[in-house]
């Protein structure tokens, strides 16, 4: 359970898909350039982040390796995420 606020939005779009994951991170927002070595190195990482509405956080496994486009956006309560 967390109490603070998520750090990022995560927008991540897949091989095939046609619309973004938005990811609620609480760990420390990865940079453009982190971002763009995982993609293209295929990190499978795990990233910290909580689904709309709760408050019990859990690691989410990403293989960056599928990921086609990705950004990072400010943390805003008028933002909402997908997951």
């Amino acid at each position: 359970m967390t109490d603070w606020a998520p750090t990022c939005l995560l927008y991540l779009l897949s091989v095939g898909k046609e619309h973004e994951l938005v990811l609620r991170v609480y760990d420390a927002a990865p940079t453009e350039e982190e971002l763009a070595s995982w993609m293209r190195d295929g990190v499978v990482r795990g990233l910290l982040v909580a689904h709309e509405g709760d408050t019990e956080t859990f690691t989410f496994i990403v293989n960056f390796g599928h990921v086609v486009a990705a950004r990072v956006a400010p943390y805003s309560v008028t933002r909402t995420s997908s997951f």
